[in-house]
């Protein structure tokens, strides 16, 4: 399905049941729907599912008149599919970049949250050195975006496990190099401009649930684990991955959320 929004047309599917609980899966940078299909596929046969590309990403397209797409922009995005498709409450699952849509989105609706799972993700803003090697990630994209990718993607998985890991390297680096350059650029602007909403774990009344890669070359796991202890109804399961666990190992990102898929709903009774 599309959402024709403001000259950018946003695609998203829906699968499984239908009237049962839904979850709304939201993809991390230079990613797409597709990093959840293995994921999906099995919640399908309990739950409504929603899978979104967001501009730029999959198969939404970008006008490229946005200089800064920011996470608030994104959150609006997600909102409008909701409303179009009469979703009051929902779970929301979030990896990366995802996780901050996730966050902003409930920053202005609270109420629409039965939980939300960041995964690989976090509540912090960008500290001074990341947002410097935003900037020059921006330099190299504009240069070698190729390059950028290769780069990049190397960073998102266990190097542990990385040879054994070819096939799914490829279809994330495959994944990576069909995102739009422009929507890249200004998604990595908006993500350095992020406000910090670790405010958010404390001030809202749904479960929170951090799933942490302890191979993460992304983020920090002790620092991720520390953030998470300090919310209300917030909790973190640690996973022996990269900062991809949904690619790395969907089986047990499966376990994890049919658990919290139990708690959110039990708590919202």
């Amino acid at each position: 399905m599309f959402l024709y929004n403001n000259k950018i047309n946003i695609y998203y599917k829906i699968k499984g049941n239908k009237s049962s609980t839904p979850i709304i899966f939201l993809h991390g940078f230079m990613e797409s729907l597709k990093i959840w299909n293995y994921i999906s596929d099995f919640l399908s046969q309990k739950y409504k599912i929603i899978l979104i590309d967001f501009p730029g990403h999959g198969k939404s397209s970008f006008s490229g008149e946005e200089n800064i797409f920011s996470m608030e922009k994104s959150a609006e995005i997600v909102k409008s599919i909701l409303e179009k498709e009469k979703i009051e409450k929902a779970v929301f699952v979030g990896h990366s970049m995802g996780g901050y849509i996730s966050l902003a989105l409930a920053e202005r609706n609270p109420e629409i949250f039965l939980g939300l799972c960041l995964l690989h993700s976090t509540a912090s803003s960008d500290s001074i050195e990341r947002k410097q090697n935003r900037k020059r990630s921006i330099q190299l994209i504009k240069e070698n975006y190729s390059l950028f990718v290769s780069t990049s993607v190397n960073k998102l998985f266990n190097p542990i496990q990385l040879k054994s890991l070819q096939k799914e390297f490829n279809l994330i680096k495959k994944i990576a190099l069909s995102t739009s350059v422009s929507s890249v650029i200004s998604f990595l602007r908006g993500m350095s401009i992020r406000k910090d909403r670790k405010f958010l774990l404390k001030k809202t009344n749904f479960p929170k649930l951090y799933i942490i890669g302890i191979y993460d070359l992304i983020l920090d796991a002790k620092e991720i684990r520390n953030e998470s202890k300090n919310g209300y109804k917030s909790s973190f399961v640690e996973i022996p991955t990269g900062h991809i666990g949904p690619i790395e190992n969907p089986e047990k990102i499966i376990e994890i959320l049919e658990n919290f898929m139990k708690y959110s709903v039990f708590h919202s009774q």
